[in-house]
């Protein structure tokens, strides 16, 4: 998608965790911003602003900028901070506990229309697209409500599969 705005969403049925993504030779966590951890009783119109807000924070970077955030280390400094901050707050004894069952959605959107592509946990740290263009593949127009779009969100997670036991 040209103009392309990306999140990445997870879901373990006990949080969300939405990370607004940057693009540069690769997509990446922006480092500059706080992913969003919401409870799983969140409102489908509370879910659905938080992943717009999401969007509207990505961000393209040049390669220069790419490689510097890459040589820096910072994304893996902070998924590993942020993991272990989750870890502690909602109990989890260790990684694996945490993202055991932990799906997977990519969101991308442009002027006219939001993608909720999920995935395929194939293991504890990997996540693969299910297809490219498949039926499992959510498309929802960027002028839907708020509501429509957490609910959009709620069923692409149903649509992920995992192969982690």
């Amino acid at each position: 998608m040209e103009d392309a705005f990306r999140a990445t969403v997870y879901f373990n049925g006990d949080l969300y965790q939405i990370i607004t993504m940057a693009q540069g030779m690769l997509d990446f966590a922006d480092p500059d911003l706080s992913p969003q951890i919401l409870m799983p009783t969140t409102t489908d119109a509370e879910l659905g602003g938080a992943l717009r807000l999401a969007l509207s924070k990505s961000r393209q970077v040049t390669v220069p900028e790419f490689q510097e955030i890459l040589k820096s280390g910072i994304v893996q400094k902070n998924a590993k901070e942020r993991q272990a901050l989750i870890m502690q707050r909602h109990g989890y004894k260790n990684r694996k506990a945490m993202m055991r069952k932990m799906a997977c959605c990519w969101i991308t959107a442009d002027k006219a229309k939001i993608e909720i592509k999920p995935t395929h946990h194939k293991n504890i740290d990997g996540y693969s697209g299910i297809s490219n263009d498949g039926p499992e593949i959510i498309f929802i127009s960027t002028n839907s409500g708020d509501a429509e779009l957490g609910a959009a969100l709620k069923e692409g997670f149903s649509r992920c599969t995992s192969a982690v036991p």
